[in-house]
Parts: structure tokens; C-alpha cells; sequence
């Protein structure tokens, strides 16, 4: 990855304050991280969880807000005395049993945090709203590929559709700008958040390495030469910060991704090598099936390699690998739109595989 000037919009950055929602998943743990790194900006977290042990510069934890944003009373209440926040970058999630439930509460979250910070005096100029490469349809199946951001929308329900829309109506209605970003399978490391690529692989490697069998590559067929991409943590952490500051950011949505493609059958050998365990073809198979009994050997695995005491149901998320893993189609989101706006930071994924990899061995999750 390179290094990215934030230069634009800095001139006042002494007296921009930046609230992060949802600050200690993968996606906004990336974004107080390159907050924190750049060295300018007073930050700030708030959502349900309680602030962890934060992050990977190796830095203390920004001010944290605890808050439940489903509730609109609790909100004002949570941030009725916050400090002047100028800046705002949303990257909560709720997960609801289906995609029309996921609708409301996502929504609810995002207008709630919006209206407490104007009640409180205190409504953020600019707003970067964090969204995904469903608003393409890919969870529905095979979509037009390279997906642009001037594609029509996909028949829904899809809340990323219905957070935008309020996002721009508030903004008009207070004098704000947004910008929404669009990263796709994103890669990076969130204490607490099991629904996440590299920490899956990791553990799946560590278990077949401990068992004595090669890493078998266990989706789909189709899958293993499909066309895919991902977005490093450190990739949409440096975007968001872009986003606040530039102008050409201004009420732009923008698809964010490392800037290449790859196919699992090419970075197979790479992240067997990395365990240092034999690759081995294809044989699909459903995780959450296998990985059924595994407790005691991770428990096992975590004592031998003095690990970080993770419960075995919140390290991996298997029927998100599963998801994943097999899907047999392209996944190519075109990035052209954000680069001639001017951020242009990329990373080869196989190298940002093997960081994230690195990352989760520095924090002691995986061996």
C-alpha cells in the first residue's frame, strides 16, 4: 500500500473533530486506525459495545460513546454532552434473519445518530457513509460486471439503498455534504467480530494443520477460478479519511476496492505456505458441517500456541466462509470513478492476505 496525503480540506483540521459509529468493527476499526495514524484529527467511537483494547498502531483508544442507536431516546441522552463533532463516518451494523428485516433497524441507526448529534448542537458537516458491493446484486447471483456507481439500482430490499436516501435527505435539509463509500469483502482484523475472511482462513489452516491434513480448498469448483476482489482494512480506513477532506468527494458515491482482482486457485499456495501446511485441490464442503466438532481442537491449538482465550463460536463465522467460498461467478467492481477523483492508494490482495495474516499473529488470535 502507499502512502496517501490527506492534504485537502487540512487547513483546519486542528479543530475537526471525527465521530466514528460502529468504531471497533473490521471496517471502522480501520478507520479510527488511520485516524489515529495521521496524527491530526481528535477522534472519537460510539456504539453498543463497550470500548476493547483497541487497535493495531498500537495506540490508546480514542474517547469512547456507549449507545444504543436503535433507540432514539438513548441517543440524545448518549450524546447530548459529546464535544463539537465536525466530522462523522458510519460503519454500524445491525444483522437481522433476512434481508427486508435488515431494512429498518439499519436505518433507524443511522437517522437516530443524526438527529441526536443536531439535537445536541452539534450536526457533522461532513458525513462518508460506509456501504457495500451488494448495492450490485452479487448476493443474488451472477450481475453485470465491472459495477459502476451509475448502474441502476438492484430491486430490493437492500438497506444500503434506503441508508443513502436518508443520508441525502438530511444532508440537503441540514447543510451537510455526504459521501458514501462501496468497499466488497473487506479484509482486515476486528477483535470480537467473527464474520471475517482472514480470521476464517486462519483458524480453517491452524485446524487442518494441527490435524495432520492438507489445506484443502473447501468451495466450490466454480469458485476456485472465479474472478474475485476484497478490500484491505487499511485500503477503506485511508478512503474514508480522503473522502472527509476532499472536494471532489462531495456527494459522490464511490466504489472502493484493493485495486485488483484475484482467483483462489492462484492464492491457494500462498496461504498454505503460510501456514506452512501442503495446499491441496478442491473438495467442497460445508464448513459449519465440519468445523461442527472442532472446539477441543482449538482449545487445544490456543494452549500449545499460548493464543488470546477467544471462544471457539466467536473466532470464525463458518456460514460466512461458506458464503464466500462458493460463490462461482465474478465479483469486479470497477474503481475508475474514485481514482480520477483522486485517491488512488491500492494494494496486491495476496500481499494484503498475508498482512492481515500477520496482524492476527501479532494480536495472538491465530498460531
Amino acid at each position: 500500500m502507499t502512502e496517501q496525503s490527506f492534504s485537502e480540506g487540512r487547513s483546519d483540521l486542528a479543530n475537526r473533530r471525527l465521530l466514528v459509529i460502529g468504531g471497533h468493527g473490521v471496517a471502522g476499526g480501520a478507520i479510527v486506525n488511520a485516524a489515529v495514524r495521521d496524527g491530526g484529527w481528535k477522534v472519537m467511537t460510539a456504539g453498543r459495545r463497550a470500548s476493547p483494547e483497541h487497535g493495531l498502531t498500537g495506540a490508546l483508544s480514542p474517547e469512547h460513546v456507549s449507545v444504543d442507536l436503535l433507540s432514539a431516546t438513548n441517543a440524545k441522552t448518549a450524546f447530548a454532552n459529546v464535544p463539537a463533532i465536525t466530522d462523522l463516518v458510519f460503519a454500524a451494523y445491525v444483522e437481522r434473519p433476512s434481508m427486508a428485516l435488515n431494512v429498518a433497524p439499519n436505518v433507524e441507526m443511522l437517522i437516530n445518530t443524526l438527529e441526536a448529534l443536531y439535537e445536541a448542537g452539534t450536526p457533522p458537516g461532513r458525513v462518508v457513509l460506509i456501504g457495500g458491493g451488494k448495492s450490485y446484486g452479487p448476493h443474488l447471483g451472477p450481475y453485470k460486471t465491472p459495477a459502476k456507481e451509475s448502474d441502476h439500482r438492484i430491486l430490493g430490499p437492500i438497506f444500503y439503498d434506503d441508508q443513502e436516501d436518508a443520508l441525502r435527505e438530511w444532508s440537503a435539509r441540514n447543510g451537510a455534504s455526504w459521501s458514501i463509500l462501496r468497499p466488497d469483502g473487506i479484509l482486515g482484523v476486528g477483535l470480537g467480530s467473527p464474520m471475517n475472511l482472514a480470521t476464517g482462513l486462519a483458524v480453517y489452516a491452524a485446524i487442518c494443520r494441527e490435524e495432520g491434513v492438507p489445506l484443502r480448498f473447501p468451495g466450490t469448483v466454480g469458485a476456485w477460478s472465479a474472478l474475485h476482489q476484497v478490500t484491505d482494512a487499511g485500503i477503506l480506513g485511508d478512503a474514508a479519511l480522503w473522502a472527509l477532506g476532499a472536494e471532489t468527494a462531495r456527494n459522490e458515491i464511490f466504489n472502493v476496492t484493493n485495486g485488483d482482482h484475484y482467483r483462489w486457485k492462484h492464492l491457494w499456495g500462498d496461504i498454505a505456505s503460510y501456514f506452512d501446511i501442503a495446499p491441496a485441490e478442491p473438495q467442497p464442503m460445508s464448513l459449519v458441517t465440519q468445523m461442527e466438532d472442532k472446539g477441543p481442537v482449538w482449545e487445544r491449538i490456543v494452549a500449545k500456541h499460548g493464543l488470546r482465550q477467544t471462544p471457539w463460536k466467536e473466532i470464525a463465522a463458518w456460514p460466512f466462509l461458506d458464503g464466500v467460498l462458493g460463490i462461482d461467478y465474478d465479483l469486479v467492481q470497477s474503481t475508475i470513478k474514485i481514482r480520477q477523483a483522486g485517491f488512488a492508494d491500492c494494494i496486491d490482495t495476496h500481499a494484503s492476505f498475508i498482512r492481515q495474516f500477520d496482524t492476527l499473529r501479532t494480536l495472538k488470535l491465530v498460531p
